[in-house]
């Protein structure tokens, strides 16, 4: 350690100039004027112009297929998940029907309750277009028509609370009757 010291107090001199050794100016100068020469090799730039002529190529067979396979996919969804979105769609919509019958305290609040339903739908809606992009997909269908259950079963819910709603306001209109 008092080596270090040492040598450090006795180039001190040469850490406390502010202005850099003699010749720096020129050496940078003599730096600053040479510059590199660079020099366009005929292979290097075919290379180059070979690679992007493969991916441009590949790029417009890939968008040429899928858009081919698009269009050939759409029409074959299986006749049993066509009859399945059929069945839920009914059961969808007859507890649609049934919700929108109920008497709410407020307009406001029957109308928030639809619109939240009406949000599940865009998630089905993008399954259906997953489905017609890809209709032997098994994870697909079977997303579809679990979405559909689980639908289902909220819808059921709703209604089973709106009823237990129904019933105690009437046991309390006939309390107050009596």
């Amino acid at each position: 350690m008092k080596d270090l010291e040492r040598y450090i107090k006795e180039q001190s001199h040469l850490l406390d100039s502010d202005s850099p050794r003699e010749g720096h100016e020129k050496r940078f100068l003599q730096k600053l004027n040479k510059r590199p020469v660079r020099k366009v090799n005929f292979r290097h730039a075919l290379q180059i112009a070979a690679s992007v002529a493969v991916i441009i190529t590949s790029g417009l067979v890939i968008i040429k297929l899928n858009k081919s396979g698009d269009k050939t996919a759409q029409g074959e969804i299986p006749a049993a998940v066509m009859e399945a979105d059929m069945y839920y769609t009914s059961q969808v919509n007859a507890k649609y029907e049934e919700i929108r019958d109920f008497s709410f305290e407020s307009s406001e609040e029957k109308a928030v309750l639809l619109d939240e339903l009406k949000d599940l739908d865009a998630f089905q809606l993008q399954l259906m277009s997953d489905l017609e992009a890809n209709p032997n997909d098994g994870r697909v269908i079977s997303a579809l028509i679990r979405h559909y259950q689980i639908k289902l079963e909220i819808m059921d819910q709703i209604i089973i609370q709106l009823n237990q709603i129904k019933s105690e306001t009437s046991e309390n209109h006939e309390n107050e009757n009596v």
